[in-house]
């Protein structure tokens, strides 16, 4: 029986495409529409007729929820189009490809060709479709583009202390990489949950610290609003998270981040992909005042933050990718480190610090970190051997730990 991870991923690349069958295209017996492969977070019901939707730039990767229930012997999935009704194999047109993250819970797919495609899934007595276009990105408005972080890279944080926390290191280890046009810069209100953004431009006010990072060089440029941040530059990706005391409190995201994510896509310079921080839970000794929401324990409040993750933010169409930091941080803590990542209880060390930021390199531009050299001098060569495990492996698993080698 093949691993269902293969069907998820197939699931997501879907497309429905009339156009002329040539007579020596098969043409596939559709079967029963028994959805029993369903993808969570799209538009669409997974029926030839009213098939998933997915749009994806070429160059970019977009990660889903992905159910599947029951079990099959095999599972064909085809790349083709739709004629009269009906599915005609076509393997010429694939227009995605599946990356080495997807698992039996959630899918992950690149672009890598420009067009419509339809991706049929089937097993025994069941089947699900969905329509698959890929486009290229407009970065000004109207020069069309592709994902690709090589040159130039510009990321923008919507958050608080914790995003200070996580893009501290990101100028120095793409610089390391070889991409020196990199611009970050993060809008911190300390503390600031979904609800106190949302207050924020409601009100039109100027209550954000802007930070902003230029040749590796962080510039406080003052108080600003958020429309100031979103308009200072076209930002490549812009980051969103909740307060840590809510993130695993599910119930306080809605309906703060379906407003701040309007805001946002009204106000935005260009075609911006839209990731979630996950961020850390609390060390077990924390007195943080929003630690008792969690009993108090560590794994309660990190296991928390993950079904959030997973129930909410996977299955929102806005957010292309999770940033798995939290689950990073977490597989450190299971190395000979231990539970020595925090300066206070719940703000990240140096060290905390840098795994993030190195986390956050390899999400967003999925390039390999294994010959990273740069690291802050107080972190030893063994440190830095942890990191690239716990982020490795938080880059495959995303929410659940992986104990490291390093006892």
């Amino acid at each position: 029986m093949k691993k269902f991870w293969m069907v998820l991923l197939l699931v997501a690349s879907l497309g429905m495409f009339a156009a002329c069958a040539k007579e020596e295209e098969e043409v596939v017996d559709e079967g029963p529409d028994s959805i029993d492969i369903s993808v969570v977070g799209l538009v669409g019901e997974g029926t030839l007729e009213s098939p998933y939707m997915l749009e994806i730039n070429v160059g970019e990767t977009i990660e889903k929820h992905v159910l599947i229930d029951g079990e099959f012997d095999s599972i064909e999935y085809l790349f083709g189009k739709v004629e009269d009704g009906k599915f005609v194999v076509d393997e010429t047109m694939k227009n995605i490809n599946f990356n080495q993250r997807s698992t039996d819970s959630y899918l992950s797919v690149v672009g890598s060709v420009i067009g419509e495609s339809m991706l049929r899934i089937k097993g025994k007595d069941m089947s699900s479709s969905a329509y698959v276009s890929v486009k290229s990105i407009t970065r000004d408005g109207t020069t069309p583009g592709v994902k690709d972080y090589s040159d130039s890279l510009k990321v923008l944080a919507i958050g608080n202390s914790f995003s200070e926390d996580a893009m501290t290191y990101l100028g120095e280890i793409a610089a390391d990489y070889g991409i020196t046009n990199v611009t970050f810069a993060y809008l911190y209100i300390g503390g600031s949950s979904l609800e106190t953004h949302y207050n924020t431009f409601t009100n039109g006010t100027s209550s954000y610290r802007y930070e902003k990072n230029f040749d590796n060089e962080w510039e406080n440029k003052g108080n600003k609003s958020l429309l100031i941040g979103l308009l200072d530059e076209q930002w490549d990706i812009i980051t969103m998270q909740q307060a840590s005391p809510l993130t695993g409190v599910e119930e306080s995201y809605q309906p703060f981040l379906d407003d701040l994510v309007d805001y946002v896509n009204e106000n935005k310079l260009t075609d911006t992909t839209f990731m979630w921080h996950q961020t850390w839970a609390y060390a077990q000794n924390s007195t943080h005042s929003g630690f008792p929401t969690y009993d108090r324990d560590q794994m309660t409040m990190y296991e928390a933050i993950m079904n959030v993750n997973q129930n909410l933010i996977l299955n929102d169409e806005t957010f292309r990718q999770i940033i798995p930091a939290g689950t990073a941080i977490q597989n450190v803590r299971s190395s000979v480190v231990g539970d020595n990542m925090n300066r206070d209880g719940y703000h990240l060390n140096t060290y905390g610090r840098y795994v993030t930021a190195l986390m956050w390199f390899k999400t967003i531009t999925g390039y390999s970190i294994d010959d990273i050299e740069y690291k802050p001098s107080t972190m030893t060569d063994q440190d830095l051997l942890i990191a690239k495990e716990a982020v490795n492996n938080a880059y495959m698993q995303m929410f659940e730990v992986t104990v490291s080698q390093y006892q």
